[in-house]
């Protein structure tokens, strides 16, 4: 049976145990007029998901004589995602959001060129008999890629594990976000996002400059 010893030589050669609060979020391949700042959205993202992975499966009867019924797979399934934010006091990431979505519908929210902005004179509002209409699917979708990372000697995220990379992803809901008086807390904003499928990239932490230069003292 193994000792402790044992059990922690092999937790230290694996790079130690992953902890929840080291990730990265990032955004690609967005709209032009959506692109957030991104240090905003990797700083503020502070709740994330790694995708999970389901499969869809049939039933198959009669098999062998008093077998009964037997499952199989035929289609993966990608469920959505949750990403939440921590909010500046200009609250770009909400904004970011906002964008986001409202790009989906010409005509909604965001507009058919820009959302309404106050320029300190005033603001002019929309028709309200505008019409909404939808973009086609590559105009208003990106690519989110959630990656797992460590704390590395030279970089917060130095020790990268693995990478989700999540295809054609859209936010199709933003949830509400609640203010109230009373004791000041932190806002923040959830999105949900739905894409098309991901991919999962496995990388090494042993390939970092840190591991190596453990390794070669």
């Amino acid at each position: 049976m193994a000792g402790i010893n044992s059990f922690a030589a092999k937790m230290a050669a694996q790079g130690g145990m992953a902890m929840s609060n080291n990730f990265l979020v990032q955004f690609e391949d967005l709209p032009s007029d959506v692109v957030p700042d991104r240090e905003i959205i990797e700083y503020f993202c502070d709740e994330a998901q790694l995708p999970n992975t389901n499969t869809a499966t049939g039933t198959q009867t009669g098999l062998y004589t008093g077998l009964g019924q037997v499952d199989y797979p035929h289609t993966l399934v990608y469920t959505e995602v949750q990403l939440s934010f921590l909010l500046d006091a200009n609250l770009e990431a909400l904004k970011f959001l906002n964008n986001w979505h409202s790009y989906i519908f010409s005509g909604g929210t965001y507009g058919d060129d820009n959302m309404p902005l106050d320029d300190g004179v005033g603001t002019q509002l929309k028709l309200e008999n505008r019409v909404t209409r939808l973009r086609y699917k590559n105009e208003y979708t990106g690519t989110i890629k959630i990656t797992k990372a460590e704390m590395g000697g030279n970089d917060p995220q130095e020790r990268k594990s693995i990478e989700y990379v999540l295809e054609k992803a859209y936010p199709y809901q933003i949830d509400a976000v609640p203010l109230q008086f009373g004791t000041a807390q932190l806002l923040r904003v959830t999105g949900q996002f739905k894409y098309q499928r991901h991919y999962i990239i496995h990388k090494d932490i042993k390939n970092s400059a840190l591991y190596r230069k453990l390794k070669s003292n």
